[in-house]
């Protein structure tokens, strides 16, 4: 049988190829709410389908498929082991506790601080976003009317600490999956994306505060508050041992301990303070890290938000990982993605239009895929290859997806971050935008960091800086 031509794919084809697939996972979704998973895999066949015209052998796409799932191995475990995380650190009383504190922090004119500032919490503990909108976010949505502070206010400042927290919690899907895509470690990359995402923080709390001192003669309505605390308290030992498995994460990663090892253990630990400090049995134990925590309270808001973990509740997201990238990988085996990413490597010579046009292909994949990890996912891998032949440093990448996808999500209202924050927060989706500073503030950060900052590298100077360290070493 005669071996078919091989064709390298225009950027019409490519163009066209691109439309196609992402139309099974885009309109699905957003048309019938289907599982965005399941539609990563049926879109397999319709990239194998469109590519296998160019004459590439049906074993090439599936090497591709294997090739780019090994990048995806690490991200997948270390989702994993999260999910086992979030399961004995709230048997542990870890996010209970920090939950408790927060909530008695509240005072009028510093209302929507304490909002931005427990949501933050909330989501970086948690590490959901969505989990915040329905735990916090709904109790401070009560709050804030209780206070009469203007309801759109109050979901700007959910907003902003729900995807701040977010973006920078090891604990979250979307750090793991933008570390995936750009093949940056974790932790390194939360590290440089804090460089942008903490000073923007701090900017908006400012503006958070400036703007609640009009509340400064309301009174709080503490019902709500000590129904949570009571709830807490009634079921959980306090005090500082149940910071012990927080703390202890804190100092491996001090000690740059790798991310898997680290997160493993502090599960580990929090499952030693639910048995030794909070009086659960090991077996217990071993189910809040296998299945997660349960618990009922008598409190909706606290069940809410305790009531997750374990490892098989990441296994959805650890599966779109793979799938994803298989997608990608068959794609990028057919030259589908080079193709595509030409026209724009040939415009993207600077640092500062290589960030930008991530951030920009990111809201444009929170458009067409509707969420947040499809965003990333979509973004990164055709940001990826444009990066690795300009040669700047991928932890950019990451840097400018965390503002991109998940920063600027609400700006698509049909989104799925604006849809699930809607109902908790009684707004309508583009009421979710003027007072989300963190929306606003944290591009603006960006693009002043990467002008002016020194950590925004190409690969040379980095290889430069590190042979001259070398040279000064051998001299010495």
């Amino acid at each position: 049988m005669k071996t078919p031509t091989r064709k390298k794919a225009s950027f019409g084809y490519a163009l066209l190829v691109m439309i196609l697939v992402f139309s099974v996972i885009m309109i699905p979704a957003l048309a019938w709410g289907a599982k965005i998973n399941a539609l990563f895999l049926i879109a397999w066949i319709v990239a194998i389908i469109l590519c296998l015209p160019l004459g590439i052998p049906y074993k090439e796409l599936q090497d591709g498929v294997v090739n780019n799932c090994k990048k995806a191995i690490v991200p997948v475990m270390i989702i994993l082991c999260v999910g086992a995380l979030v399961g004995t650190w709230n048997a542990a009383g870890t996010v209970p506790i920090i939950i408790s504190f927060g909530v008695q922090t509240i005072s009028p004119h510093m209302f929507l601080a304490t909002a931005f500032l427990l949501c933050t919490v909330t989501a970086l503990v948690t590490g959901t976003s969505w989990g915040t909108f329905g735990t916090a976010g709904l109790a401070l949505a009560g709050i804030g009317i209780s206070l009469n502070v203007d309801p759109v206010m109050t979901a700007g400042a959910v907003c902003a600490g729900a995807f701040f927290g977010d973006t920078i919690s090891p604990m979250s899907d979307s750090p793991n999956i933008a570390s995936a895509v750009s093949g940056v470690d974790l932790f390194k990359g939360i590290g440089h994306q804090a460089k942008v995402t903490i000073p923007s923080a701090v900017i908006c709390l400012v503006l958070y505060y400036i703007v609640g001192l009009q509340y400064r003669e309301g009174t709080v309505d503490t019902s709500l508050i000590n129904s949570i605390v009571s709830a807490v308290d009634e079921h959980f030992s306090s005090g500082i041992i149940t910071m012990l498995p927080a703390i202890f994460v804190v100092v491996l990663l001090a000690l740059k301990i790798p991310s898997i090892p680290t997160i493993l253990s502090g599960a580990i630990f929090g499952g030693a303070v639910a048995c030794f400090y909070q009086g659960y049995t090991i077996n217990d134990a071993i189910t809040f890290f296998w299945s997660g925590f349960t618990i009922d309270t008598g409190v909706e808001f606290v069940d809410t938000l305790l009531n997750r973990g374990g490892v098989t509740s990441m296994t959805s997201t650890a599966v779109m990982f793979l799938f994803a990238f298989g997608l990608f990988g068959i794609l990028d085996a057919a030259g589908i993605v080079e193709a595509f990413v030409e026209p724009f490597t040939k415009k993207l010579h600077s640092k500062l239009s290589l960030v930008v046009a991530s951030v920009i292909m990111s809201i444009f994949g929170t458009i067409v895929g509707a969420s947040m990890n499809f965003a990333y996912a979509f973004a990164g891998s055709i940001m990826e290859p444009i990066y690795e032949k300009r040669g700047l440093e991928k932890k950019n990448l990451m840097r400018a997806l965390g503002v991109g996808c998940t920063a600027m999500a609400v700006l698509v209202p049909w989104s799925l971050s604006t849809t699930v924050a809607v109902p908790f927060l009684g707004v309508e989706p583009m009421q979710l935008v003027p007072y989300n500073f963190f929306l606003f503030v944290a591009p603006v950060v960006l693009i002043v960091w990467t002008i002016i900052g020194k950590d925004t590298k190409w690969v040379s100077e980095v290889e430069e800086k590190k042979k001259a360290k070398e040279a000064v070493k051998k001299d010495s």
